[in-house]
């Protein structure tokens, strides 16, 4: 699918957000509902201006007028749990979803973009039989390279093995060597036996 650069009748919008907020990433977490339909309804409002991590903040996720984005962190995580969230809603379950929200990084205003559908695929073209979709490769293809990302957590969980596994091989090694270099050495035998 596809996005398209035409503008979104509200009314469409507005549909899209009540399939989205019963979409299960919405439906275990009120906080992100509230978040989602403060930011698109301010939009649709014509307050996208105004929509600042202190407005969210206070007026859609329950904290004071004390609040300080400076200090607070916690719009800035809300919204990336946010555009996670729209992301797997799109890709795990778009039926009824219209219409493409997204909440650009840098900023929480909300864009609006109408979804294509997919391109029919040519009645002409071959259908593979279920044994050829399901087939493995063959020997003779190139592997494909599998790249594993790890989370910003689980990064500074391997560096920290890591430094723990240099450590103890450090303090090892100094423990050898302390106990070489410290310990008498034995006097050769030819010495030993001439002062009996």
């Amino acid at each position: 699918m596809s996005d398209t650069e035409e503008e979104v009748p509200a009314d469409r919008v507005v549909e899209t957000l009540e399939v989205l907020l019963r979409s299960p990433p919405f439906l275990r977490s009120p906080k992100l509902a509230r978040f989602l339909r403060f930011v698109v309804e301010e939009e649709l409002a014509g307050r996208g201006a105004t929509i600042k991590a202190y407005t969210i903040a206070t007026q859609a996720l329950g904290r004071g007028p004390d609040f300080d984005a400076s200090l607070d962190p916690s719009v800035r995580v809300e919204a990336g749990r946010l555009r996670r969230a729209l992301d797997d809603t799109y890709a795990q379950h778009p039926a009824g979803l219209e219409v493409r929200v997204t909440v650009p990084v840098g900023g929480y205003r909300p864009r609006f973009a109408l979804v294509a559908e997919a391109p029919a695929a040519p009645e002409d073209a071959a259908v593979p039989e279920p044994e050829e979709a399901l087939r493995l490769p063959a020997a003779e293809e190139e592997p494909r390279a599998m790249v594993v990302g790890f989370s910003p957590r689980g990064q500074v969980a391997v560096i920290a093995l890591l430094a723990g596994i240099l450590l103890v091989l450090c303090v090892d090694l100094g423990l050898t060597l302390s106990t070489r270099l410290g310990a008498d050495p034995v006097p050769p035998r030819d010495i030993a036996a001439r002062s009996k």
